[in-house]
């Protein structure tokens, strides 16, 4: 039974330090990235509107000219 306790402890502390190492370690280093990520997303996000902008603009130039000849 002693060798379960052991085999127990030796678990949860391996448990607690793996924790740690994602907190400390991997968790900041995902969050840098995500928000990298987001920032570019973002970018060709507004990218698109401004074409998407300028389209709507150009059809409307062309409508008000076609209703003019």
């Amino acid at each position: 039974m002693d060798k379960f306790e052991e085999i127990g402890k030796r678990l949860e502390e391996e448990l607690a330090r793996l924790r740690k190492f994602v907190d400390e370690e991997v968790a900041p280093t995902a969050e840098k990235r995500t928000a990298q990520v987001l920032r570019e997303a973002s970018e060709k996000l507004s990218e698109a509107a401004r074409k998407l902008e300028a389209r709507v603009a150009a059809r409307g130039s062309q409508a008000s000219t076609d209703a003019k000849s």
